[in-house]
C-alpha cells in the first residue's frame, strides 16, 4: 500500500505557495494598520532570523510545536505572523492567533495559491494505476482532488486519473496532537533536533490504520511519502512502515541524516528517484 501526501510532494509548493504569502501578508498588514511594504519588509528580516533558529521556531498549534516553519512557504508564514503581531502588540491571546492565522487567513488565502506540479507528477501517478494507492492530505477534499485531475487534463489525457481521484482524504489533521491518544508514544527523538518531535496525531494515524486494515496489510507493508518528516512521516515509520522524504532546499538536515541512516527510511529528490525506490 502506498500513502502519498500532495501539497510540495507532488507540487512545487514555493511556486505554488507565492500569492497564498502574498495575500496573507496583506491581511496582515491590515490587521496591524500598518502599510503593506513595511509589512513585506518586517516580514522578511522575521523570516530570516527564523531560517537562522530553525530548532526554536515552527508551526505552533494548539500550543504544540508540530512541524518545523522552514519547509515550505505555507508554514513559514506562521511563525512570522507571530513575530509581527509580537512586534506590534496585537492579538496577544495565543487561542485568538490560532484561530485567525491558523484557521481563517489559511483557509482563506490557500484558494489563491498557483497550480504547479513537480516534474514528472503524472507518469509518476498513471504508473501507480491497478496498485493500493491513496492520497492523504491535510488540504481539503475538493480542491485537491481537482488539482489530480487538472494533472491528467495537463498531460492531454483528461480523466485518466479518475481512478485516484475518488482516493483522496483531504483534512488528515497531521498537525493536530492529542495527548491522551495512547497507541503511540509522546514522541521521539532526532539527533539534531533540540525538541522533541510529537508523535501523538491521533486523526493521522486512525485515518492511516483504517486504510491498512482496509486493505488487509501490516505495517510493514506501508509505504508512504511525503516532504515534512513531522507530519506525513514520523507516524508511520514508528508504526513499522517505509517512508520515503521528498527533500527540497529547505528540507531540515536533521530529517535528511535521520533517514538516510534509517532501514526504513530513504531521502529522494524527485518523482523519478521515488517511484525506483517504490
Amino acid at each position: 500500500m502506498l500513502i502519498l501526501d500532495f501539497d510540495g510532494t507532488l507540487t512545487d509548493a514555493e511556486e505554488e505557495g507565492r500569492p497564498f504569502r502574498i495575500g496573507y501578508l496583506q491581511d496582515l498588514a491590515t490587521i496591524v494598520g500598518r502599510p503593506i511594504d513595511e509589512v513585506t519588509e518586517l516580514c522578511a528580516e522575521f523570516t530570516e532570523s527564523m531560517m537562522a533558529d530553525r530548532d526554536r521556531h515552527g508551526w505552533m498549534f494548539d500550543g504544540d510545536l508540530v512541524a518545523p516553519a522552514s519547509v515550505d512557504p505555507y508554514l513559514r508564514v506562521m511563525p512570522v505572523a507571530r513575530m509581527l503581531l509580537d512586534h506590534f502588540d496585537a492579538i496577544p491571546a495565543e487561542s485568538t492567533r490560532s484561530r485567525l492565522l491558523d484557521g481563517i487567513l489559511y483557509k482563506y488565502n490557500y484558494p489563491k495559491s498557483n497550480i504547479c506540479f513537480r516534474p514528472g507528477a503524472y507518469e509518476f501517478l498513471a504508473a501507480r494505476e491497478g496498485t493500493d494507492t491513496w492520497i492523504v492530505t491535510n488540504s481539503a477534499t475538493d480542491p485537491v482532488r481537482n488539482k489530480v485531475s487538472e494533472l491528467a487534463r495537463q498531460a492531454g489525457v483528461p480523466g485518466s486519473l479518475d481512478w485516484l481521484v475518488e482516493r483522496v482524504f483531504g483534512f488528515g489533521k497531521k498537525y493536530v496532537i492529542e495527548a491522551d491518544f495512547d497507541a503511540l508514544p509522546e514522541s521521539m527523538e532526532l539527533p539534531g533536533l533540540s525538541r522533541p518531535v510529537l508523535l501523538r496525531r491521533k486523526r493521522y494515524y486512525e485515518l492511516l490504520d483504517r486504510l491498512r486494515g482496509e486493505a488487509g496489510c501490516s505495517w510493514s507493508d506501508v509505504v508512504v511519502v511525503g516532504d515534512i518528516f513531522e507530519l506525513d512521516l514520523c507516524v508511520p515509520l514508528h508504526m513499522g512502515g517505509r517512508v520515503g522524504l521528498l527533500a527540497n532546499e529547505f528540507t531540515p538536515p536533521y530529517e535528511q541524516s535521520y533517514l538516510q541512516a534509517h532501514d526504513r527510511g530513504a531521502v529522494l529528490h524527485s518523482l523519478a528517484e521515488a517511484a525506483d525506490w517504490i
